[in-house]
């Protein structure tokens, strides 16, 4: 996730919009670990359960294989056990029981698994509106760079090196990015490649170009094999 991203990097911003986004994810996880429903005004709990998922987005290392919000819910569950025992050493009360059924796990994991889904389509169809207004500051519509897309492989290897030409030089991306227009006549002679290749692939060129340079549309760039230089 982007906001997950930009939160460990210290965007203190990105924190505060995580937060915010996953509250009430947070409120239904400790809920469920204490058996009944609780209130921000009033109950300790959600406060440690907002704690604990703060505390998840510095110590989530994704490298490790389990999802963010496993994990954060990992950790949550376990800073709400400690409080319980907290609470029954110096109150001396009996401590909420925790269900770790086989059922209740599985229940757990296929309801954040679904969640999972939903996160991952949302922030995909918003992924693709950005592109979509991206695009449209240079006045190429959505359905007209489909149209546009090149059906040959030797004409998209061709245009993906022309992308990877303008964003390898500052000064021509420089001017794209201003004046909205394909510099032609450099791309000429950098390229070799021809007039003709270049305008009707401008719009092509073009969206390679928004993917390989912005960062929020680098799960795009994910799914694009660019040519090894030199082929």
């Amino acid at each position: 996730m982007q906001l997950l991203a930009e939160a460990k990097a210290g965007s203190e911003l990105a924190r505060e919009q995580l937060l915010l986004s996953y509250k009430g994810r947070i409120a239904s996880i400790v809920n469920s670990i204490c058996g009944k429903t609780l209130n921000w005004a009033n109950d300790d709990e959600l406060s440690i359960g907002l704690i604990a998922f703060n505390e998840a987005i510095d110590s989530y290392d994704a490298a490790k294989g389990k999802s963010f919000l496993n994990y954060a819910q990992l950790v949550i569950h376990n800073r709400l056990v400690d409080y319980f025992r907290k609470e029954a050493r110096f109150k001396n009360v009996t401590m909420p029981m925790v269900d770790e059924t086989e059922q209740t796990k599985q229940e757990a994991e296929e309801a954040w698994e679904q969640f999972r889904q939903e996160e991952e389509a949302r922030e995909q169809a918003e992924m693709v509106a950005n592109f979509q207004q991206a695009l449209l500051e240079f006045n190429i519509p959505l359905n007209a760079l489909v149209k546009d897309s090149p059906k040959h492989q030797d004409t998209k290897r061709n245009l993906m090196q022309v992308a990877a030409a303008v964003t390898e030089n500052a000064a021509l991306l420089e001017r794209l990015l201003a004046t909205k227009q394909l510099p032609i006549k450099e791309l000429m002679y950098i390229t070799g490649q021809s007039r003709k290749v270049l305008e009707s692939g401008r719009r092509y060129i073009i969206a390679l170009v928004l993917i390989l340079t912005r960062e929020e549309f680098l799960p795009m760039r994910a799914l694009i094999q660019f040519p090894d230089k030199g082929r």
